[in-house]
């Protein structure tokens, strides 16, 4: 292998940031009353994401609860984790992934197509996500935010994703 293609491989798998602007506030923003909205979309094979997180750019009045969740092409959806709830978000607050992966129990279950390195915790009890660091692979498909409290269409969030292409020709683009 020539040495160009060879820092051309290294450039590939090289750990990639995609920002995902916020949509503002209201009817047809991301908060809206549906509450659900499409922030990245997976394409050309699995990534290895290292972290997810967003930046509050407009203040929330109320409650939010985001929950992300991976629908891989053709399939069905999964929660890759909840961020942090909290009764308002203020500007410039980072929200940030509280380890769990259900808005309910925090436990780790079986998810399609998406990867994670789980604590020991016995079935059945609390457990989290050891780390985003190189244990969540997904595969081709559509990152969401899912509202999981009181839909809140006052906020405006810059969401973050940082990954590894595992193959060449995936990519992460924001939607």
């Amino acid at each position: 292998m020539a040495f160009n293609d060879q820092v051309a491989l290294l450039y590939q798998r090289q750990e990639k940031t995609v920002r995902r602007a916020g949509v503002g506030p209201g009817v047809g923003g991301d908060w809206s009353p549906a509450a659900n909205f499409n922030i990245f979309n997976i394409a050309g094979g699995p990534v290895r994401i290292t972290g997810i997180w967003g930046h509050v750019t407009a203040v929330f009045a109320g409650t939010a609860t985001p929950i992300v969740s991976h629908t891989p092409t053709g399939g069905a959806a999964a929660n890759m984790c909840v961020i942090a709830v909290a009764a308002a978000y203020a500007l410039n607050t980072f929200l940030t992934w509280d380890g769990s992966l259900t808005a309910v129990s925090g436990v780790l279950r079986a998810s399609a197509a998406v990867g994670f390195t789980q604590s020991t915790d016995s079935v059945g009890t609390p457990a989290t996500a050891e780390s985003w660091v190189g244990t969540i692979v997904a595969v081709p498909g559509i990152i969401r935010i899912t509202n999981g409290g009181v839909a809140d269409a006052t906020g405006m969030v810059d969401w973050y994703l940082s990954y590894i292409p595992m193959r060449d020709g995936a990519t992460v683009s924001p939607l």
